[in-house]
This record gives structure tokens, C-alpha cells and sequence, in this order.
């Protein structure tokens, strides 16, 4: 990536930094979905200090192009200033980018302590689910619900009466975005590919491997969705 980066020396740095990086990821250097390279690299790539990077990834972040997940990187969220997550509403002023957001910081957590305190019933629930879901004569329609299920299955099985009252309070949310998306070509095979995959870590109480799974799994959500609007 440094051979399409060029180093910046103006006086506002930030905001040079910040438009340079705006172009490369409209561009498609970096693609929906990736994590940029960490602050240090891109600092020194674009030849400018470490304040000014964070000041130019903050300034890119408030444009909705890419997304801060503390303790693991920036992500790509979008490739364009207009369109894209932010013009899909639900309900009132609440966006599809507003839901992931909250899911992101309930869903990774709820998978992790899934993994470390779900008894056999609920696993063996989980498992349920997971088959019934991957059979070709569940509707679409029945897929959503169960989709549902699924992540509210595995909130209950961390043992925290508040992880299900949440997901629970997300569910009419959940449910409308759901069913605008299922007819997406590959969003049911990404989805359920991705729930597979949580489930088997916390079948296997392995905590941050049911973490990640569940932030591929948003993420894949999110991907599918920016190409498909891209696309339209």
C-alpha cells in the first residue's frame, strides 16, 4: 500500500491525511470489511506523526467511512460519504448502522460469556436451531425468525438475565432489517455459515474465538449489504 500513499506536508496535516485516505478507500485500496493497517504503519506511510494519523482516522470516522472497535482496529464500514448503511432507516431515526453498532458491543461480549458458563441444554438448543435453520425447505421468512432465536439462544446462555432482555429489546429492529436483506443473493449461506461458526466456539468454551465469530459475523452482514447497495 505505500506505493499509492504519498507522504503529506501542509499545515493542517490531519485534514490532508484524512482526505488522501478518503480517496484510497473510495478507490477500493481498502475494501469494505478490512481492517486498515494499525496507526503506527499508516503514520509513517503517510509520513506524518502519530497525533496527526489519529486526528486524520477520527476525522474519516465522523464521515462514516470506517469504524473504531477498541482493542482490534479500524474497519472499512463504507466506501462513499452518501448512501450506503446510514440511508437504510428501520424505525424513526434508528439506521441498520445504528443497529450493528449496538449489536457489535452486546453480541461480541454475550458470545464470549456464552462460551464460558452455557450448560449442555442450551448448547444442545443451539445445535437445534443450527440444524433446523440449515434445512432447504425452511422459507426465508422462517429462516428470519429463527435467525432471531438464534442470537437470543445464545444470549440466555450466558447466564445473565440482562444479555436476553437486551436482545430482546433489539428483536422489532433485528427482525425489520432481516427481512428487507434475506433475498440478497448469498446473505442466508454467509448468515448461517456465520452462526455455525459461533456456535461451534462456544460448543468448544472457547471465549475469544466466539467473539471474533460474532464480529466476522456482523461484519459480513454489513459487507454484503454495502456491495449489494454499491451494486444496485
Amino acid at each position: 500500500m505505500s506505493e499509492v500513499i504519498e507522504p503529506v506536508r501542509r499545515l493542517k496535516v490531519a485534514d490532508a491525511v484524512a482526505a488522501q485516505l478518503e480517496e484510497l478507500i473510495s478507490a477500493g485500496k481498502y475494501a469494505v470489511g478490512e481492517r486498515l493497517p494499525a496507526e503506527r504503519t499508516l503514520a509513517e506511510q503517510f509520513g506524518v506523526g502519530r497525533s496527526s494519523m489519529r486526528e486524520a482516522l477520527r476525522i474519516v470516522e465522523s464521515a462514516g467511512l470506517v469504524r473504531t472497535d477498541h482493542g482490534i482496529g479500524v474497519f472499512v464500514v463504507r466506501t462513499a460519504r452518501d448512501g450506503g448503511l446510514a440511508s437504510l432507516m428501520l424505525l424513526d431515526d434508528v439506521t441498520v448502522e445504528d443497529l450493528f453498532q449496538v449489536r457489535q458491543a452486546l453480541e461480541r461480549d454475550a458470545a464470549a460469556h456464552a462460551a464460558r458458563r452455557r450448560n449442555d441444554e442450551a448448547l444442545a438448543g443451539l445445535r437445534k436451531l443450527i440444524t433446523q435453520m440449515g434445512r432447504r425447505d425452511v422459507t426465508n421468512s422462517d429462516f428470519v425468525q429463527m435467525d432471531a432465536q438464534l442470537h437470543l439462544a445464545i444470549a440466555a446462555a450466558t447466564g445473565n438475565p440482562l444479555f436476553p432482555r437486551l436482545m430482546h429489546q433489539l428483536e422489532p429492529l433485528f427482525l425489520t432489517y432481516s427481512h428487507r436483506v434475506i433475498e440478497m443473493p448469498g446473505r442466508r449461506r454467509n448468515a448461517h455459515a456465520g452462526h455455525k461458526e459461533i456456535v461451534d466456539a462456544i460448543g468448544a468454551r472457547r471465549p475469544r474465538d466466539a467473539s471474533s465469530a460474532a464480529l466476522r459475523h456482523i461484519r459480513s452482514v454489513e459487507a454484503d449489504i454495502v456491495a449489494h447497495i454499491a451494486g444496485d
